[in-house]
């Protein structure tokens, strides 16, 4: 009895020492700070931005400059291209007047010689110059009634009596050649290859000596403006017209807006910029039909009347809108391209200072993870160490030992104790539970005398038993027989959450 109390105390500080270790603890994580940027890092941000913007700024004056140079030279291509026809045309009507003046001369001296053997049929055949440009050539007395007239049916009437029912005044097809088509005809739609025209009577008249106020005179048509639009390039919008700018009227007009003109032009605001120039160009709406066009005018020498070459400034600068919608979007891409650009460094530098500490964390981590796994290295091995030690000690141990772990599992044992447990050798494992040892010991009579129920006190007094063990860990006893019959004891000293060590001790006097 005295070697068990001996043993038994020994076993005692041995599982009383156990309890200086310490269950671990949760380690509360701090929580994360914000990043807050340096002088360094915002320096580099303010540069950035100043670089980006004035990046942006640069795509833009840059193609704006392009652009505007672009619109500028189409604009001027186009103003030289019609300022130069105009001038042409306006000096071809000038020497078509001039034609007429110079044949009416002729006409006027042959009068003065000879009035009374003056036949204007027969001279008709000499002036064909005149009558290229002239539909009607007569003779007219104070009374502005015709007498003499290379057209017949005009003797009798007054002046510009015939053209009553002439298409003067009226919308004409002629062929780029000036030559008539159709007459007359109401249009709808696209006239094909012919030149829309219109002209309004025009009359050159000069004195005659004998008799007083009677007069000479031929009217005047030309041929020139259909031809001047049927050569040069002015789209399908253009317009060549010829204007009195005495008296602010329409005189002769090709092209679609021949089809309804506005014949009084004395309030537009076009025939007021022509007056301040003799040559030039304007951009604004046609009088004619306020269409939006570049102008180039030029006045007739000695006369007081203007030529237009007009073009549609959509059509004039549709080469030049093209050039600067492209432009235009490739400066928004490389502006959004830049912009894009310069906010990814911008958030790289302002996630910069984070990056740092986060890859310092990172070092820190991967230091501390070397650490643990060294320290965790080490334990191994001194946890294979003591489970040899531990396996040493138990088998050269006197008394019968074993091992269970914090679920209260056997671990490892001793012969002595599968031979004194009661615990069939076969049932005798590594994990067997602590209960599950304790039942087996009851079916062997070990523990307790049990009646009819003997399932049910069973399984209480194995309840009561580890209820025992867990309630109070350190240094329970619980009374048994050994396998000879004799009483004996459990002496259990569990470590909370880190198993124990379980005595066998012979020959108590403690009540089973």
């Amino acid at each position: 009895m005295s070697g068990s109390s001996s043993s038994g105390s020994r076993r005692r500080r041995t599982g009383s020492s156990s309890r200086r270790y310490k269950p671990s603890e949760l380690v509360p994580i701090q929580p994360r700070r914000r990043s807050r940027m340096g002088m360094a890092e915002i320096s580099a941000s303010i540069g950035v931005a100043l670089v980006v913007v004035a990046i942006v700024v640069l795509v833009w004056v840059v193609s704006m400059r392009n652009i505007n140079e672009q619109t500028t030279e189409v604009r001027d291509r186009a103003e030289r291209m019609v300022t130069a026809q105009a001038v042409t045309l306006a000096e071809e009507v000038r020497h078509e007047l001039l034609l007429v003046d110079q044949s009416l001369s002729l006409l006027q001296d042959a009068w003065n010689r000879d009035e009374e053997h003056f036949d204007l049929l027969a001279f008709q055949k000499l002036t064909p110059a005149l009558t290229s440009v002239a539909n009607d050539i007569f003779i007219a007395d104070e009374k502005r009634v015709v007498r003499q007239d290379i057209m017949p049916q005009a003797i009798g009437q007054g002046i510009g009596g015939p053209y009553l029912n002439f298409p003067h005044g009226t919308l004409e097809l002629l062929t780029k050649e000036g030559q008539q088509t159709r007459t007359g005809q109401l249009l709808i739609g696209d006239t094909g290859g012919t030149i829309e025209t219109r002209r309004y009577l025009i009359y050159i008249v000069r004195p005659l000596a004998q008799p007083t106020k009677w007069l000479i005179g031929a009217s005047f048509r030309t041929e020139e403006l259909t031809k001047m639009y049927g050569q040069i390039a002015i789209g399908i919008n253009g317009v060549v017209a010829l204007m009195d700018s005495q008296r602010g009227t329409l005189q002769a007009i090709a092209g679609p807006a021949s089809r309804r003109p506005r014949v009084d032009l004395s309030q537009s605001d076009m025939l007021a910029a022509f007056k301040t120039k003799v040559v030039g160009t304007w951009t604004g709406p046609t009088a004619m039909d306020n269409v939006t066009r570049i102008h180039g005018f030029a006045k007739v020498t000695g006369r007081e009347m203007y030529v237009t070459v007009a073009i549609a400034q959509s059509e004039a600068m549709a080469a030049a809108d093209t050039i600067a919608s492209g432009a235009w979007w490739v400066a928004l891409t490389a502006s959004v391209v830049v912009v894009s650009v310069g906010g990814l460094i911008l958030w790289e530098i302002f996630n910069l200072r984070a990056n740092r500490r986060r890859q310092r964390a990172f070092t820190r981590a991967q230091s501390d993870l070397g650490s643990l796994q060294a320290e965790i290295a080490m334990i191994r091995a001194r946890s294979a160490i003591a489970i040899r030690r531990m396996g040493a000690l138990l088998r050269i141990a006197p008394d019968g030992l074993a091992l269970v772990d914090a679920d209260l599992r056997l671990v490892a044992w001793n012969e002595r104790f599968a031979a004194e447990s009661g615990v069939a050798a076969d049932a005798m494992r590594e994990a067997l539970p602590i209960d599950e040892m304790f039942r087996q010991q009851a079916h062997a009579g070990l523990i307790g005398v049990f009646g009819s129920e003997a399932s049910e006190a069973i399984e209480a007094e194995i309840a009561r038993r580890v209820a025992i063990l867990r309630a109070e860990p350190a240094g329970a006893v619980l009374p048994q027989l050994d396998r000879n019959g004799r009483s004996c004891a459990l002496y259990v000293d569990v470590v909370p959450d880190g198993g124990g060590l379980i005595l066998l001790l012979g020959e108590t006097e403690t009540d089973i």
